[in-house]
């Protein structure tokens, strides 16, 4: 399928070509450009967004679910929903998050997404961000503490083989004891390592960073505070440019003023922006379930019974939106973070993440109000706001 994209403000990440113009043939940008630098050939199909804004499209490391539906539903229709959930909010990549359950029903959700991804085309749905079973009961969070395993890598080894290749990503807490030959187990097999659900020391990061530690799990939540006299992971992350970490830009998970903190310190290619979506994403206020628990949403925000935060309702349009407005982040930069920069994380960024010639045509269209139009994944129009609303 050929069909170009005229008269956008195109944000590549890195620059902004006012009035341009993007043509797409199959799976890849062609052209990209000024109005007057790309050549669509007559009678191509051409859509016409005057006055709004071309993006890559958006790239999601932790989704818990949305539109109604989570990743631990027993059901591929689930799957489906939330993929679509999340085309309508301009995410052309994302990680199924699955978190910590008992071995046998943790295995079988893993091996329930892989066999979805392996037999679907052109899917939002990359692959798998474990979060845990590996973490420290004293930071579990929204899961269950029972629910989590003693580190051992023939339990890893389990949760490996069932993803079929598709566990790209994996939470864990390095200070635990057996943790190391998990962590390097994982690594040999190029899975990212990220830090969360944590009480590790200083030092204990610097260990994890040296056996493949790359990546901070929604920072600031479910860690050790900042100490000034005994640091743990919330220090060794901001220090240390081996970690990206990931943000949850919703501005309460973390305050716009620590945002700034984190942006002026990380810079603009060491945060990724997630939403750490529950099914509640995308509906009105109610009640819900999450990690088999009673949650309940008042004004956007999702809470156990207990006042735990339970994941969040963000999409990733809105987040872009909160570090412009919130933090006063260039619109470049705040699209860097909600796209290349995942990419990169997944070792993607010489096919996703970017606009130029010959690389995936993943792209959203946003009004200037941060409402998205149109959602293209590698060259099929995956969302488009004038039909949903005709």
């Amino acid at each position: 399928m050929t069909f170009g994209i005229r008269n956008v403000d195109i944000v590549t990440p890195f620059r902004v070509i006012t009035k341009g113009s993007v043509l797409i043939e199959g799976k890849k940008i062609a052209a990209i450009g000024k109005n007057s630098e790309v050549d669509v050939p007559k009678g191509t199909k051409t859509y016409d967004f005057d006055g709004m804004v071309l993006t890559p499209g958006y790239v999601d490391l932790l989704v818990h679910g949305g539109g109604g539906y989570g990743f631990a539903d027993m059901s591929k229709e689930a799957v489906e929903n939330i993929s679509q959930h999340f085309f309508k909010h301009g995410t052309t990549g994302l990680l199924a998050a699955l978190y910590s359950k008992p071995e046998k029903e943790m295995v079988a959700d893993v091996k329930r997404i892989a066999e979805f991804c392996s037999s679907s085309k052109r899917s939002n749905i990359w692959g798998m961000h474990l979060e845990g079973p590996f973490i420290n009961k004293k930071l579990h969070g929204a899961m269950k503490a029972q629910s989590l395993w003693q580190p051992s890598v023939d339990g890893w080894q389990k949760l490996y083989n069932a993803g079929q290749g598709y566990v790209r990503l994996m939470t864990l807490a390095p200070e635990l004891s057996g943790m190391e030959e998990v962590m390097r187990a994982a690594a040999k097999n190029g899975v990212v390592l990220s830090i969360g659900h944590s009480a590790a020391t200083y030092e204990q990061v610097l260990v994890a960073i040296d056996n493949g530690a790359a990546h901070i799990t929604h920072m600031f939540n479910a860690m050790t505070p900042f100490h000034h006299r005994q640091p743990g992971v919330a220090v060794a992350a901001l220090l240390h440019n081996e970690l990206k970490i990931e943000l949850i830009a919703d501005g309460f998970h973390v305050h716009p003023s620590v945002m700034k903190l984190m942006y002026k310190t990380k810079g603009e290619g060491g945060i990724i922006l997630i939403t750490d979506a529950i099914r509640a994403s995308g509906m009105p206020d109610g009640e819900y379930t999450f990690m088999d628990q009673k949650i309940c949403v008042k004004q956007k925000k999702a809470y156990l019974e207990n006042g735990t935060l339970a994941g969040s309702t963000l999409t990733m349009e809105a987040a872009v939106k909160n570090m412009v407005q919130l933090v006063d982040v260039p619109l470049t930069d705040a699209v860097r973070m909600a796209s290349l920069n995942g990419a990169k994380v997944l070792g993607l960024e010489h096919q996703k993440g970017i606009l130029a010639v010959g690389k995936d045509a993943d792209l959203v269209v946003l009004s200037k109000d941060f409402e998205v139009h149109m959602t293209i994944c590698e060259g099929t129009i995956k969302y488009n706001r004038e039909e949903a609303v005709t």
